[in-house]
């Protein structure tokens, strides 16, 4: 069987750190960090011609470690993501949930290791670990948002 004929519809095209803030403090407090994370994104673009549907994903990662209400560190991540679709198979609303769907989960494994990555080298001990989140859920708190 050729590779070709196993290729998803849905492909990633590239990806890239859009932007990262990360303060951290020294504190005098002792005891475990309570972390929290705030998850968003955007549809940023989309566009197609006769070959291609392309789309831009934003996905949005804050993050925050208090010890004690002493804030330890904040985290900003935005990663973008660059996909594109099959237009002979894929309707243009298919597309967009996939790229919700698929997409989000693909920025969301980059992400993970991104931050596991990038925390371990800058002295956060243990270094952040993005939780399993549910994307299906993320999506509808999104859809509710915009109707509100």
């Amino acid at each position: 069987m050729s590779n070709n004929e196993a290729l998803a519809d849905f492909q990633i095209l590239g990806s890239r750190v859009n932007k990262l803030l990360l303060d951290t403090r020294i504190i005098n407090t002792k005891g475990q960090a309570d972390i929290s994370f705030d998850f968003d994104y955007n549809i940023a673009e989309i566009g197609e011609d006769e070959n291609q549907m392309r789309g831009i994903l934003k996905f949005f990662i804050k993050v925050k470690a208090k010890v004690k209400n002493k804030l330890l560190f904040t985290i900003e991540l935005e990663m973008n993501g660059l996909f594109a679709g099959n237009p002979e198979r894929l309707s243009r609303e298919k597309f967009m949930e996939m790229l919700e769907i698929n997409g989000l989960i693909t920025l969301l494994h980059i992400s993970r290791s991104y931050l596991i990555s990038v925390t371990s080298q800058s002295g956060i001990n243990p270094p952040v670990h993005i939780p399993m989140i549910n994307v299906m859920k993320l999506r509808e708190m999104k859809a509710k948002s915009k109707e509100d």
